[in-house]
């Protein structure tokens, strides 16, 4: 692997979902464990960003992916401004797991996204990471493979790199002053600029879960799929996901530079689109500090419940600093 040294850019997580039609934000509701910032957004000295739809027009062809690509990072908010002068190095997650029937589009989407990447920055190295820290699936990294030498991409000269056989290092995960651990990443989430992760084409928050296999504890490496997220960074937000009273719902935590976004995913995943109590309550949560980009900005405080975020009181100049 090319030798290229880290980044001192601040450690920013942006997850962006975009939905063609009806709305421009909408998601479906998540019913895996809980969502949670992930420690290779926490480590990764750069951005993390996603780049998905929701819904497919009845016919989708390349022509069709790259209209939906393009409308996807404008409405997002903007994927390629945070590529500048100084990335030089861009790695794109494509899913490691998607159905032989989704494939063709996912594909699309994957060649959409590289060539819309490719002209937001145009002097950076661009990587493939695909697969997982204990393998994958062979047929899909070869499919990928042979979408790379297509005409479209072809002169790009994106680089294969397969999670497997990439060198890992034990990182101490940021964990906001609660515990830490230590996670097994590839080197290359490391040393990059900026993450664009591809989330699967019409599966509703795919993209917040596109990252598993990525990192695992180092006291667990027989199963590199255990953890997703850094648990630190999950304490459970029970003082505000009690407003939402949702049966037997998972506590959880979003982090976004847009709250607009995370107030329309949580509102989707908690079930609480048309409740306007419920929505309230998310917007306390953004009062709380929950939906923050930079995670200096978000404080671990248990004043009010324990394991809740809470934000600094105003007349405590000490606790409104940013850690």
């Amino acid at each position: 692997m090319t030798n290229r040294g880290p980044s001192s850019r601040l450690v920013r997580s942006v997850f962006l979902m975009f939905l063609v039609v009806p709305t421009l934000w909408a998601v479906g509701r998540w019913t895996e464990p809980p969502i949670g910032v992930d420690a290779v957004s926490a480590v990764t000295p750069g951005h993390v960003s996603v780049v998905g739809a929701r819904m497919l027009p009845e016919t989708f062809d390349a022509a069709a992916a790259d209209s939906l690509v393009r409308r996807a990072m404008y409405f997002s908010g903007g994927v390629h401004k945070p590529f500048d002068g100084d990335t030089r190095w861009v790695l794109i997650r494509a899913a490691h797991d998607v159905a032989p029937a989704a494939r063709a589009s996912h594909l699309l989407i994957l060649e959409a996204t590289l060539l819309a990447i490719r002209n937001a920055a145009a002097e950076a190295d661009l990587a493939l990471l695909v697969g997982k820290l204990d393998g994958g699936d062979d047929t899909w990294h070869t499919q990928i493979a042979q979408q790379l030498q297509g005409p479209r991409l072809a002169s790009i000269g994106v680089e294969l790199l397969l999670v497997s056989e990439e060198e890992t290092e034990a990182i101490d995960v940021p964990d906001s002053g609660m515990a830490a651990d230590f996670y097994d990443l590839p080197i290359a989430l490391l040393e990059c600029d900026a993450v664009i992760n591809i989330a699967h084409a019409g599966t509703p928050l795919a993209a917040l879960k596109n990252l598993s296999g990525l990192a695992r504890p180092t006291s667990q490496t027989t199963d590199a799929d255990a953890v997703l997220v850094d648990q630190a960074l999950l304490a459970e937000v029970s003082y505000t996901l009690s407003h939402l009273q949702v049966p037997g719902g998972e506590q959880m935590i979003l982090a976004s530079r847009d709250g607009v976004a995370i107030d329309r995913v949580a509102a989707q995943v908690t079930g609480a689109a048309s409740d306007s109590a419920s929505l309230a309550a998310l917007h306390l949560a953004h009062t709380r500090f929950l939906g923050q980009s930079d995670l200096a900005d978000i404080k671990v405080r248990g004043a009010d419940v324990p394991g809740t975020w809470v934000a600094p009181r105003k007349d405590d100049p000490e606790e409104n600093e940013t850690e």
